[in-house]
């Protein structure tokens, strides 16, 4: 991780307060995530309700991301639905254990 971590954090916070768009949001997250060692990252938005449509901005491949909501892959995805019912942070990974 890295050492300046509150650095990498204001700076984030400050592109989040100026962001216009979709764009600057997405740029603003990669540049944390490459700060942090990321090579992936996604912002998932879940409407209320069920006929909603998901907002989903990262730097996976459109076509994947397409796909994954194509397929409302969220309704399964076992950290999106972790996250729906369990508010504190959480590890995730392929080394855990089930949740």
């Amino acid at each position: 991780m890295t050492k300046n971590m509150p650095l990498l954090f204001e700076t984030f916070l400050q592109r989040l307060s100026v962001s216009v768009d979709e764009g600057d949001f997405r740029e603003a997250m990669a540049d944390v995530a490459t700060g942090l060692d990321l090579l992936a990252f996604a912002y998932l938005s879940l409407p209320p309700g069920s006929d909603g449509k998901p907002m989903l901005i990262s730097n996976y491949p459109a076509l994947w991301t397409a796909r994954y909501l194509e397929n409302r892959y969220q309704n399964v995805d076992p950290v999106i639905v972790r996250a729906s019912y369990r508010k504190p942070p959480f590890r995730w990974g392929f080394d855990l254990k089930s949740f």
